[in-house]
């Protein structure tokens, strides 16, 4: 079921109120401007937050949940390729891409496990011939 949420962001932190419908939040909204009214007066003093009544932010940005496919490819080549000799000569990322199916179970698309080999790039675990376009990657 759908919850519904309404946020008040203040200098201190946020205060929020959260239902499982909108007659209950509506009803609730009164009581959070109340709250939030009784906060201002007890907590902010001339433009100063005391430290004993800060509240912590919630965090601005959504958390992650699961874990996208360039990490699921990194993953796959740290474990299953990098530890073997698989690119002792240069593969292209087509070729990386059908050895984690055949090891790992995973399809993939081509351009995360693209990201993944250039991510293994940038950290200097790999390293790669070509143009863009036309990578190939090994491990000297």
């Amino acid at each position: 079921m759908p919850r519904f949420r309404v946020v008040l962001k203040k200098p201190y932190g946020v205060i929020g109120v959260e239902a499982e419908n909108i007659e209950e939040l509506l009803s609730s909204i009164e009581r959070l401007t109340d709250a939030s009214s009784l906060l201002d007066k007890k907590i902010l003093a001339p433009g100063v937050v005391p430290q004993e009544h800060q509240i912590q932010r919630e965090d601005v940005a959504k958390r992650r949940r699961g874990r996208s496919e360039a990490t699921l490819a990194l993953d796959a080549i740290e474990r299953h390729l990098l530890k073997t000799d698989f690119f002792s000569t240069p593969k292209t990322t087509s070729e990386v891409r059908q050895k984690i199916l055949e090891l790992a179970g995973l399809k993939l698309q081509s351009r995360k496990v693209s990201q993944a080999l250039g991510i293994l790039f940038k950290s200097k675990k790999i390293i790669r011939v070509g143009s863009r376009g036309s990578y190939r990657w090994f491990i000297k």
